[in-house]
């Protein structure tokens, strides 16, 4: 269970994780999030400041910081709507259900070192679900969306816009 109320924000930190950090540090370092499917989801911090931890997710080191700034970035280089992928499926990454370009393919991939053939934990459902709790994007039916708000913060803080 959580024990962790508060992180520190780190100048080192991306917009993602610094806006993920402070909504969480707000809700004292637990919340209760809402799924697409509807279900709850609980959320909090991770004791090594790795990421985050959830009863959804019983596998360790899968809501690291850096799957959420791999969601954000896939999105983003799909134009600011990327497929969510379905790795739950059993899909082998690079296929139809799970594509290298998809939120769960990219995560898989690039933050777990899965490789095109392999299969991969599906996390993506409560990442999605975080980011849409957090404003950074909107977690759809089959996408996710960056919104807009949070992309016009982006740019302006890395001199885009």
């Amino acid at each position: 269970m959580p024990t962790i109320t508060n992180v520190a924000i780190k100048d080192t930190d991306s917009l993602v994780v610094k806006k993920i950090k402070g909504k969480l540090n707000d809700a004292g370092g637990q919340a209760i999030i809402t799924l697409y499917s509807g279900d709850s989801c609980d959320i909090w911090f991770d004791e090594g400041d790795k990421g985050l931890v959830s009863s959804k997710i019983p596998s360790a080191n899968q809501l690291v910081w850096e799957a959420f700034d791999a969601a954000v970035e896939v999105t983003m280089n799909n134009g600011g709507k990327a497929k969510k992928g379905n790795a739950q499926s059993g899909a082998k990454l690079g296929s139809a259900k799970l594509m290298i370009n998809s939120v769960e393919g990219h995560i898989a991939n690039k933050i777990h070192g899965v490789k095109e053939g392999g299969t991969a934990f599906g996390p993506g459902f409560v990442i999605c679900a975080i980011l849409d709790w957090a404003k950074i994007c909107r977690n759809e039916k089959w996408f996710l969306s960056i919104e807009p708000m949070f992309l016009a913060e982006y740019k302006k803080n890395t001199n885009e816009g």
